[in-house]
């Protein structure tokens, strides 16, 4: 027996199958009724980014795929990963090229010793602004100490950080290739 909803076409797939717009699969548990009764449920959730990464040791290459929800899973090569594989509209990216504002704000503050994202943000300044057509809002911020920079966007009420870099080159990169219509 699976673990998934059979209704939802979840297949098991290698992760060089795996596409945009695929959306992978697992197990939550979701409250049933007022007594905070727990019953298991398939969430479903689109691939936006695929890339490589290092494969920690193991033989062959290791996946990473980033979720719609900015989350990071990864896979390795010689497993199978559980994904729903029909690709609809609306589970493809929202933009054109690589996708580098892709951490929710808050996206780190859960973790313990983590500096919350609010306190990065509220002691960084802006560099340059970006709006884009559509409205969506990008910052090439520095920390106060200008040893972190990054790229924020603000896409209609939320905010995006894309990973820090420690020299205003490597950032002001990214910041082009938004600007240039090449990643967002």
């Amino acid at each position: 027996m699976e673990w998934f909803d059979s209704t939802l076409n979840v297949q098991y797939m290698n992760p060089a199958e795996i596409k945009e717009g695929m959306r992978w699969a697992r197990e939550v548990q979701k409250p049933i009724g007022k007594f905070g009764a727990m019953v298991p449920c398939t969430e479903l959730t689109p691939v936006w980014d695929i890339s490589l990464g290092d494969s920690g040791g193991y033989y062959g290459s290791r996946y990473l795929f980033r979720l719609s929800t900015g989350e990071l899973r990864s896979a390795q090569s010689n497993g199978r990963v559980p994904v729903a594989p029909e690709i609809l509209p609306e589970n493809l990216p929202p933009h054109e090229g690589i996708w580098i504002t892709n951490e929710p704000f808050g996206f780190h503050d859960h973790k313990p010793g983590v500096i919350p994202d609010r306190h990065w943000y509220e002691n960084s300044r802006a560099l340059e602004v970006w709006t884009a057509e559509d409205g969506r809002i990008y910052r090439l911020l520095a920390y106060r100490s200008h040893r972190l920079f990054w790229v924020c966007r603000w896409d209609k009420g939320a905010k995006w950080f894309g990973p820090s870099r420690g020299t205003p080159d490597l950032a002001g990169e990214q910041f082009d290739a938004i600007v240039e219509g090449r990643a967002w």
